[in-house]
This record gives structure tokens, sequence and C-alpha cells, in this order.
């Protein structure tokens, strides 16, 4: 059995009278074993970080009462395009595994799952308000803002 633990942080910027917003800055410092290829490895964690990023900020589903998806169909899903990106930050720490080939384990997920906590975290803080509902958009932040309350997105 293997572990992977690592953190996630951004640095977000808000416009508190639109909503909208943007992440300066993405950091991911993961314990990965050893690193074997550290560009690929590094290329891995960037590409998670997207993933996460592009979940968060647009990828929402739609859920009926039981629990189903209804999005209707592929073509109306948000889903990142090329623009302004963050700068992502990423630092290795090696604490080899054992029973791993060359002391490494697995990376390739950690990265994807920190982001919407991550995210959701800065703009809390920066809107001293509960954002916890993703996707992340401006108008909901639009809303949370207007309603000047502390109630959920």
């Amino acid at each position: 059995m293997e572990w992977t633990l690592g953190a996630e942080g951004v640095e977000v910027e808000v416009n508190i009278k639109t909503g909208q917003y943007k992440i300066k800055k993405a950091v991911c410092c993961i314990d990965v074993g050893k690193v074997i290829n550290p560009e690929m490895a590094r290329g891995q964690i960037v590409g998670g970080m997207a993933m996460g990023l592009g979940y968060t900020v647009m990828e929402g589903f739609k859920f009926n009462e039981r629990g189903q998806i209804t999005n209707g169909n592929l073509r109306d899903y948000k889903i990142m395009r090329m623009g302004p990106y963050p700068v992502y930050e990423v630092k290795f720490l090696e604490t080899p595994q054992q029973d791993g080939p060359f002391g490494a384990r697995g990376l390739g997920e950690q990265s994807v799952i920190g982001m919407p906590g991550a995210i959701s975290n800065a703009l809390s803080r920066a809107l001293s308000r509960k954002v916890n509902q993703i996707p992340i958009t401006p108008e909901s932040l639009w809303r949370l803002i207007k309603e000047g309350s502390d109630d959920q997105l």
C-alpha cells in the first residue's frame, strides 16, 4: 500500500463588485517517493492542477433529487480552453517508497484532488463568505456578494 501526500494552494484576485476572479498562482507541494524523471513528473502535476482548475471553475454537473446526472449533452458542457493560465509552481519532497519501483510512488491524482478546495478556500477568505459549491462561476460569486449573507452558494 502506498500513500501520496501533498498540499495545494492558490493566489486569487477578485473583483468584489462583479464576482470576476483570476487565479494568479497555483502551487503544489507533493511527496512522490523518489522523482525519477523531474520534467515528466512536473508535467504530470501541472496537468493535474489544470484539470482540477477547469473542474472547479466551469465543469459543473447537474443532479436530480436521486443523485443522477441530468446534463443533457456534452455540447453544453464547459471545458477549459487556451487562455491566460496561472503560474504553476511544483515542489517535490522525496521520501522513497520501500517497495516502489526505484522508490517511486503514484503522483497522478493528487494534484487534481486538492484544487477545488484550494480555490474555494482562497475565494472564501477573499470574500469573507462560504464558497463551497462548484463550479465557482463569476455569476455565483456575484450572487453571493449581492446577497450579503454567510449562506452557501
